[in-house]
């Protein structure tokens, strides 16, 4: 059996390593017994990272040391996004010069990105050569998602786990067989794999502040940032672009609503924790969930907790009584993944909702007082969409402002990144799109532009649409205060790098 296990949160932006706090608690509630201590170096400089982790090995003396790699990727798929801009730049702008100065920054994004993997990779490297007869496992949303190209990577031995790990961890911490679960791991130039046989016993899974508190020493950073709480696992859906249901199944798992409340009145109390983003796949994945919710929001009006809550939220599945208890329960600005604004496209993407439901619940949340911005996410170029399509989702974008008003409706534009195992990916393997076989984290000008779905015809539609809204900014930042107080209403949006709403703009002139 091995004593100690030390948790590595590997570099990415700042933000509350939820995960593997899950995994301390949930071994420290089965096994007392067994030291541990988690570091995040995403709060440590990056030269002295190294130092650092064989300074805190060296102290605690782990057994297991477990990497977190929650982010792999820069080419974020929204157009928003520098690299983005520079990206379409170089395919799509008419002007040599752009594409000069754009290929210097894309060589500079790729340089960005493979330096991020290799840094990444370096830290369990650094763990075989230094401490070879220390366990090594590797997990998180990063090596979830990419996990067959990742595995390849590591040093021999090291222990990849999929999806939820606190019982694999477990047995591995304790030397036991952990064949019936969903790992993956080079032994002899092969790969050994196994399939999960039972999930989680989530429902009694409850923090131990004091206990985290004492193996993190790190925590005071997080006093002031919003903490993820997850209220269950699973999402039903069959999204064909979305790995949550690999990730954690398809069957929903809830938390007991008690044990959620206990958890963020200790954050409330404790740290004055007053932001909760609830980090479910869906918070509402279906009607059979609104008993769950309902208590959930109910005990946080109980407990007279002062907070603002989020999370990603369907608003066709919210009721008038619901809306009106999210509202007085602490609602905050809400994102929803409306991806389309026209029903056909959202069938043949198997989103399960119906477009004239998701009104419905705006309205209902309207009627109850809400005061919030909700965040439209939309999937330009989706598989489905032409112009007329396109012309759709900006009409249902000035639907919902129609609800709520301008200044509430933030529309944010993204393209599909390809991910593997969706079935988008294997209808674009099949199709002839993608290459059986690709590697998706070897990435160059043109792998990105397959992998950023943006396809023609409509790539140079969105495109002009894309260079439209950020022309305008530029021009209008420069100009004085005087001049930005009587330019028109597309150029406000637009020096205020909404850029949704910009982008949507220009489709709206340009659409026929």
């Amino acid at each position: 059996m091995n004593s100690s296990i030390l948790y590595v949160w590997l570099p990415v932006s700042k933000i509350y390593p939820l995960g593997i706090t899950y995994l301390a608690n949930y071994i420290h509630y089965k096994r007392p017994t067994i030291r541990q201590h988690i570091l995040d170096l995403s709060l440590i400089p990056r030269g002295n990272r190294k130092k650092v982790l064989r300074e805190t090995i060296l102290a605690n003396n782990p057994g297991v040391v477990v990497f977190s790699w929650r982010d792999i990727q820069i080419f974020a798929p929204h157009e928003g996004h520098d690299s983005i801009k520079y990206a379409f730049n170089f395919y799509y702008s008419w002007n040599p010069v752009k594409k000069i100065i754009s290929s210097f920054y894309g060589l500079k994004s790729l340089y960005q990105y493979y330096d991020n993997i290799h840094e990444s990779l370096s830290y369990p490297w650094q763990v075989f050569r230094e401490f070879p007869e220390t366990i090594r496992v590797v997990g998180g949303g990063a090596f979830n998602v990419f996990s067959e190209q990742v595995i390849h990577k590591l040093p021999e031995g090291t222990i990849g786990i999929i999806g939820e790990g606190e019982e694999a961890l477990l047995k591995i911490a304790e030397g036991r067989d952990f064949s019936d679960e969903r790992f993956l791991q080079m032994k002899n130039g092969a790969v050994d794999q196994g399939v999960q046989g039972k999930p989680v016993d989530f429902e009694e899974m409850e923090i131990d502040l004091s206990y985290q508190e004492s193996i993190f020493p790190q925590y005071p950073a997080y006093r002031d940032e919003v903490i993820g709480i997850q209220t269950k696992r699973g999402c039903p859906y069959e999204c064909s672009f979305c790995v949550y249901p690999y990730i954690e199944g398809k069957g929903v798992r809830y938390r007991d609503p008690e044990r959620i409340l206990r958890d963020m009145k200790t954050f409330y109390d404790r740290w004055g924790t007053r932001h909760f983003w609830f980090t479910d796949a869906q918070f509402i994945p279906g009607s059979s969930s609104l008993p769950h919710v309902t208590q959930l929001l109910e005990g946080i009006l109980k407990t007279q907790m002062k907070v603002t809550w989020s999370g990603y939220i369907r608003t066709s599945l919210i009721s008038p009584e619901l809306s009106e208890l999210m509202v007085k329960s602490g609602l905050g600005d809400l994102e929803v993944a409306i991806t389309s604004g026209d029903q056909e496209v959202l069938n043949g993407m198997k989103l399960g909702f119906r477009l004239d439901k998701l009104y419905e619940g705006v309205e209902h949340l309207k009627k109850a007082g809400y005061q919030g911005k909700i965040i439209l996410n939309y999937s330009l170029n989706s598989p489905g969409d032409n112009e007329q399509t396109l012309r759709v989702s900006v009409e249902s974008f000035k639907k919902i402002v129609s609800i709520l008003g301008e200044d509430r409706v933030v529309p944010v534009l993204f393209f599909l990144g390809i991910q593997p195992h969706t079935d988008l990916e294997a209808e674009l393997i099949e199709s002839g799109y993608l290459k059986k076989g690709y590697n998706p984290l070897s990435l160059n000008p043109f792998a990105i532009k397959k992998v950023l779905y943006n396809p023609p015809p409509l790539s140079k539609v969105i495109a002009k649409a894309c260079f439209k809204a950020w022309n305008q900014t530029i021009q209008q930042t420069k100009q004085s205060q005087v001049q930005e107080k009587y330019a028109d209403k597309f150029l406000k949006q637009a020096v205020e790098k909404n850029y949704g709403r910009a982008v949507f703009a220009a489709l709206d002139q340009d659409l026929p």
